[in-house]
């Protein structure tokens, strides 16, 4: 199991899988939004992320593929690596919020070019745990590429 999770081909399989999930979850979360309404869309998507993480959890510990968590170890980690349900919790409110009014291309659109740039900004500063890597021009250019697809998408 250990060598088909270090696979770059798997890791880029699972990648894509993933941003194809969250293209789905964004409309379902918005439909569930137009039924129950935005709080109750958010609750449903987190619930059943929570016991979904709750087995990966237990078949990952369980099954001795991964050591139990230290409670030294985690007691170190940063205060920012705490944040991550909450940064959850913003990336589908926003979507739910969103993507009645813009649709699913646009909202997405935004989201991965905005995700991109910071992404870019975070390599370069180096925080948050990533190895440094320069904002270079092309990077830089790239961005505005993004930019210009977004209003291509947003427009047409």
């Amino acid at each position: 199991m250990g060598d088909l999770l270090s696979n770059v081909v798997f890791s880029g399989f699972l990648l894509i899988l993933a941003g194809i999930t969250l293209a789905l979850q964004s409309g379902a979360n918005a439909t569930l939004n137009r039924y129950g309404g935005r709080s109750f869309a958010a609750v449903i998507s987190f619930v059943f992320g929570t016991l979904a993480s709750l087995i990966f959890f237990a078949v990952d510990v369980g099954g001795h593929f991964t050591p139990a968590p230290n409670a030294d170890a985690i007691k170190a980690a940063p205060a920012y690596a705490w944040l991550g349900g909450l940064l959850g919790f913003i990336y589908v409110t926003s979507n739910i919020f969103s993507i009645p009014r813009l649709g699913a291309g646009t909202t997405l659109s935004i989201f991965v070019c905005s995700q991109v740039i910071m992404a870019c900004v975070i390599d370069h500063l180096g925080v948050i745990g990533d190895p440094q890597r320069t904002y270079s021009t092309w990077r830089i250019l790239a961005s505005f590429g993004l930019v210009f697809f977004v209003f291509i998408i947003a427009r047409f």
